[in-house]
């Protein structure tokens, strides 16, 4: 069976170079906690932000 969270430490290290990058925003990160390829604790460790369901909504 497929495990999204097997592949979270790979995807947060790509989602970390995207934003830094400036090509993905907050609401991007925000939209794959959503999604489940990363967890609260990694959005937190990209954005620098603790992660609110709201978020995805936000700029």
């Amino acid at each position: 069976m497929f495990n999204l969270k097997h592949f979270a430490p790979i995807m947060e290290k790509v989602y970390q170079s995207l934003y830094n990058s400036k090509i993905y925003n907050k609401a991007k990160i925000a939209s794959f906690v959503v999604l489940g390829t990363i967890d609260a604790a990694a959005y937190k460790r990209i954005t620098g932000e603790e992660y609110e369901a709201s978020t995805e909504n936000s700029k």
